[in-house]
């Protein structure tokens, strides 16, 4: 392969694995937010909640493109460039098991997502009726 794909493909892995870590974080965040849930109704704090929600959804959104977008080059050229003979063909269970572990993660985001999705558009329709 061409030195110049070479780095485009290193910079594709390294790019989704810090995709995946966004993504990650982001569903985290997303549960934090949700603990966090204002029962006021002071205006300055729903429209401070509703901002970070929206902040952290975008990244999430983007990150979970990104690791789609990332992941099928990856997936292309796992076996020319991430493949180890030391590991043989262990590594294929191992990634099995990681990748299980990480739609277990990311499965429990989006609920998250949604169920703080479903509070906003409350906590909205609370501002509307301020204005």
């Amino acid at each position: 392969m061409d030195s110049a794909f070479n780095i485009l493909l290193a910079i594709n892995n390294y790019s989704h694995d810090i995709a995946t870590a966004f993504l990650a974080v982001s569903g985290f965040m997303l549960w934090v937010l949700s603990r966090h849930y204002p029962e006021s109704d002071d205006k300055a704090i729903i429209f401070h909640f509703i901002t970070l929600y929206n902040s952290i959804k975008t990244i999430a959104k983007y990150s979970l493109i990104w690791i789609l977008i990332a992941g099928v080059f990856r997936v292309t050229f796992y076996n020319q460039f991430e493949w180890s003979d030391t590991a043989g063909d262990m590594q294929v269970v191992v990634i099995g098991i990681k990748h299980v572990v990480m739609f277990l993660i990311v499965g429990i985001g989006i609920t998250h997502w949604l169920r703080l999705d479903k509070k906003v558009k409350i906590l909205k329709i609370k501002i509307e009726r301020y204005n």
